[in-house]
């Protein structure tokens, strides 16, 4: 679905070339995203075409970012030129840029920053979930730190993790700005995360588990201590949800409601994790 965070006129192709490899994958595979884009009845591969064929640099970067995408991009290039105009190339390229705005957004940490469930977010929903003070904190799919940051006014130290490279670049950044002394970023991503068993006092993160619950939940508990907590503190949007994730209720998680400044019904989460028999 589109969130409709930008206006796909105001970006181009040239976007591609923030991208990390994870994404192009994504992009550039088999995997029809206008299955589930409001542009369903177009054609992606042709939207594909038409958007690269004034971008061949474009192509360049991602054979050699993203090798394993060469047959895709292969079967893309090989679409004859249908004397399109310059009009009809510009639509198809808004339309590949709107399908993939999540990707355009992360590669544009600013713009990531006025989107609806981080604009108006309060930190106060985060410090009512969980005690952490003095605590080990990881953030798993840190974005621009919305979590992290705030985490870092009261834990002993924070742990970032982003497999997205800009959004790395970006904390990195305010914490030198800001001399914020208790945050390292690292990269990693929820299913196959970078640290020892039993290391964290809190494992938290927004709207990332979802795709794969019981692996993501698995991967998350795995690096926290036994007695610590997972804590799941979405942003404040403006969609109004009648319950919370019977996937979480059902795996134990604690829920809290509350409006949010956007307009949005939005639910939090937490579970304690025990690891051994009493």
């Amino acid at each position: 679905m589109s969130y409709n965070w930008i206006n796909a006129k105001d970006y181009t192709m040239n976007s591609f070339l923030l991208f990390d490899r994870w994404a192009l994958q994504w992009i550039f595979s088999d995997c029809n995203v206008y299955d589930w884009f409001p542009g369903k009845d177009r054609d992606y591969k042709l939207d594909m075409a038409k958007a690269l064929y004034r971008y061949p640099h474009v192509a360049w970067y991602v054979r050699n970012k993203a090798p394993e995408c060469a047959a895709f991009l292969d079967e893309i290039q090989s679409i004859t030129f249908g004397d399109w105009t310059e009009e009809e190339m510009r639509e198809s390229e808004a339309a590949i840029l709107q399908a993939h705005e999540t990707f355009v957004v992360y590669a544009f940490p600013k713009v990531m920053n006025e989107v609806n469930y981080i604009r108006n977010w309060d930190e106060k929903y985060l410090y009512e979930l969980v005690d952490l003070k003095d605590k080990l904190v990881l953030d798993v799919g840190s974005g621009t730190g919305r979590l992290a940051f705030a985490a870092a006014k009261k834990a002993k130290r924070v742990y970032a993790s982003e497999p997205c490279d800009c959004l790395r670049e970006y904390m990195r950044d305010k914490i030198k700005a800001e001399g914020i002394g208790n945050v390292r970023v690292l990269d990693g991503e929820v299913l196959n995360l970078p640290y020892e068993d039993d290391t964290f006092d809190v494992v938290m993160s927004g709207h990332v588990i979802g795709d794969h619950y019981e692996e993501e939940i698995a991967e998350t508990a795995r690096i926290t201590k036994d007695g610590g907590w997972l804590v799941i503190c979405d942003g404040d949007d403006e969609f109004r949800r009648s319950a919370p994730d019977p996937e979480l209720v059902s795996r134990g998680f604690e829920w809290f409601r509350h409006e949010s400044a956007e307009g949005g019904i939005i639910y939090n989460y937490r579970k304690q994790v025990k690891k051994y028999e009493e």
